[in-house]
């Protein structure tokens, strides 16, 4: 069995479990470190015992977030003030512990809301306009005069200071993979937009990238949370020598030429990449598996932030059309719901439901940006093939993870998390807050509408969510936690 030492980029179930449950698909595992030394929110881990953990471990692989290892995790890279040297020091554990090693460093995000509950204190009251200011500083690169903005100039220097110091750290990481100390990299886009300081960062690191010549083991796309599962894929892929052929289908002519929202390049460049860094090859004919992708639709609806009243029947149709029609060929799909940010299409996901299509599927993901979304997606098909490949494949972990993702990136996001904020009277365009006295009473709220919709669906009824799992993992009603269990 293939072992891989997982140090991930933070303790959200994306970030801390999607990996181990695409391991488990090809009959591999992944450990973690001790749930003390990782972060939990804005607490962060303990950097230096995460490295001497690393170091001391034992696995055929390492999947490494370099924020986590370096400083803490993805929200510590944006709060703390660690010099670039102790952060430098710290990764020297890259060259202690397993091999090979397989990284994810993100270039920092600058969202568009006026919320702190990830960044610093200020982006309460001045993240907007520092998303503005962050767009006409890319727009006018090479400028003589820095744009106006009400931003105060100490806030300025300050988001522009931290920024530097991680794009200095990125900068070393592509050392770090120049040297050979790493096997890969990813250098993920957060949350980022067609013009901001990020896209920039971001198009400076893929140019020294050309230059150094590495373009080899350094991949760069939109993405950041899903980067540890489609590692854990890559890491499948050198440890077994199996390449998976995958095709790439769209129903709709133009759909992978879209820009998703929260992203700077169209689906179709994010799929490429995202596929090289699986340890996939896209292929347009004699390919083993295809990944169909639900497009990005037109318009500023989103499950978390602008929850739409219904969505457009037609492309969803499509899309099942196209699903269908591939799985009726033989070919095993994962299917990448792209449509809306942060959820899944409540119509494509009742319509593959209705007839047992979904439950054949190889891999389902529909959450967050839509290269979370991919990434994931594409990693699953990887896992799914190598086991097949191998005859290590677990066909009851691959349905439990299919499950897994019903439940969280529909059922929960796009069904579940807007009625909830609406009966509770929460601004979708923040970060809520729920008290430990809420607690019990908002997660048996969100278990009573998962039930409700699940039984609705009737998609894999051998499964079903545990009774008393479901947590609130950074106490707020964004993400979840829960369990699934067997239902005879």
């Amino acid at each position: 069995m293939i072992d891989i030492a997982l140090v991930p980029l933070d303790d959200r179930p994306v970030c801390r479990t999607l990996p181990g449950q695409v391991a488990a698909v090809a009959g591999a595992r992944v450990h973690t470190p001790p749930a003390e030394l990782l972060p939990a929110q804005r607490r962060p881990g303990d950097p230096d015992r995460l490295a001497g953990w690393l170091a001391g471990r034992r696995a055929d692989a390492a999947v490494v977030a370099l924020e986590t290892l370096g400083l803490g995790g993805l929200i510590a890279s944006r709060l703390r003030d660690d010099p670039v040297a102790a952060v430098l020091g710290r990764w020297a554990a890259l060259a202690e512990g397993p091999t090979p090693v397989y990284a994810a460093t993100v270039v920092q995000r600058t969202p568009d809301a006026d919320d702190a509950g990830e960044e610093p204190d200020y982006w309460a009251r001045h993240g907007r306009a520092l998303h503005a200011y962050s767009a006409a500083l890319h727009h006018d690169i090479g400028a003589s005069r820095l744009p106006t903005t009400d931003v105060p100039a100490p806030i300025r220097r300050d988001f522009l200071r931290r920024r530097q110091r991680n794009h200095v750290l990125n900068q070393a990481a592509l050392g770090l993979a120049a040297d050979g100390v790493l096997d890969t990299l990813v250098v993920g886009a957060d949350d980022t937009a067609v013009a901001a300081v990020g896209t920039a960062e971001w198009q400076w690191l893929r140019t020294w990238t050309t230059w150094l010549e590495i373009t080899d083991r350094v991949l760069a796309h939109p993405g950041a949370d899903e980067i540890g599962a489609v590692l854990v894929a890559r890491a499948l892929t050198a440890a077994t020598g199996h390449v998976p052929r995958i095709a790439v289908a769209c129903a709709d002519p133009d759909g992978l030429d879209r820009v998703a929202r929260y992203e700077p390049v169209p689906v179709g460049v994010g799929i490429a990449s995202q596929a090289a860094a699986a340890g996939a090859t896209i292929v347009d004919d004699a390919a083993d598996a295809v990944l169909v992708v639900h497009p990005p639709q037109p318009g500023r609806a989103d499950w978390a932030t602008a929850p739409p009243p219904d969505t457009d029947p037609a492309p969803a149709a499509r899309t099942a059309e196209l699903v269908r029609r591939l799985l009726a060929e033989g070919r095993p799909v994962a299917l990448a719901d792209c449509a809306l940010g942060n959820g899944a299409d409540p119509r494509l996901v009742a319509d593959l439901a209705t007839d047992g299509t979904y439950a054949r599927l190889a891999g389902f993901a529909g959450w967050n940006t839509a290269g979370n979304t991919i990434g994931s997606a594409l990693a699953t098909l990887v896992a799914y093939q190598v086991g097949r490949a191998t005859g290590t494949l677990d066909e009851r972990a691959a349905r439990r993870l299919l499950a897994h993702r019903l439940v969280d990136d529909h059922i929960w996001m796009s069904y579940a998390r807007p009625r909830l904020r609406h009966e509770r009277g929460t601004d979708p365009t923040r970060h809520d807050h729920v008290p430990d006295a809420e607690t019990a009473a908002v997660t048996g709220r969100v278990e009573h509408l998962l039930r409700e919709r699940w039984r609705q669906l009737d998609a894999i009824p051998d499964l079903a969510v545990r009774p008393g799992s479901v947590t609130l993992p950074w106490h707020r009603t964004y993400e979840i936690d829960f369990t699934l269990e067997d239902h005879r």
